[in-house]
C-alpha cells in the first residue's frame, strides 16, 4: 500500500465519506474510498475547479489574494492527482509517477477525466511519431 499522509492534507478538498476518513487519518480506507470512487470525486473536484476559475491578476488588488487563489486552483489539480493514484491503486496497478499521467485541464478550466487523458495522450504520440 502506499503512504497516504499526502492524502490527509486539509487543504485538499475532499467531501463527503473522503472527507470523514482524511479527519480520521484512515490512510487504507480513505484510498481506497477515493479510488473506488474516482468518477464522483473526479466530477467534484471537475466542478470546483470550473467554480474557482482562472485567477486573473487584475482581479486583485494586491499579490497575497491573487497567490490564495492561486493556491485554492493548485489544490485542486493536486487532489485530481492524488485521486488518480487512489484510482490505480484500487484497480491493482502499481501507482504510476504523476509525470506519467499528470492531471490535464480543458479550455474551459475543466479537469479532464483520467480516460479522456489517457486518450489523448495516445493520439499525440501517434502524431508524434507518424511520418
Amino acid at each position: 500500500m502506499i503512504d497516504a499522509t499526502a492524502f490527509y492534507d486539509p487543504v485538499l478538498p475532499w467531501s463527503g465519506r473522503a472527507e470523514e476518513l482524511r479527519k480520521q487519518k484512515a490512510g487504507v480506507a480513505l484510498v481506497s474510498e477515493l479510488g473506488r470512487n474516482y468518477d464522483t470525486y473526479h466530477e467534484e473536484l471537475s466542478r470546483r475547479l470550473v467554480a474557482l476559475g482562472r485567477p486573473r491578476p487584475e482581479d486583485y488588488k494586491t499579490i497575497q489574494p491573487y497567490l490564495e487563489a492561486w493556491a485554492k486552483v493548485q489544490a485542486v489539480v493536486r487532489a485530481e492527482d492524488l485521486l488518480r493514484l487512489a484510482r490505480d491503486v484500487a484497480a491493482g496497478r502499481g501507482p504510476l509517477q504523476p509525470s506519467e499521467r499528470p492531471p490535464l485541464v480543458d479550455q474551459d478550466d475543466r479537469l479532464m477525466h483520467v480516460e479522456v487523458a489517457e486518450k489523448l495522450s495516445k493520439a499525440e504520440l501517434a502524431t508524434e511519431t507518424s511520418p
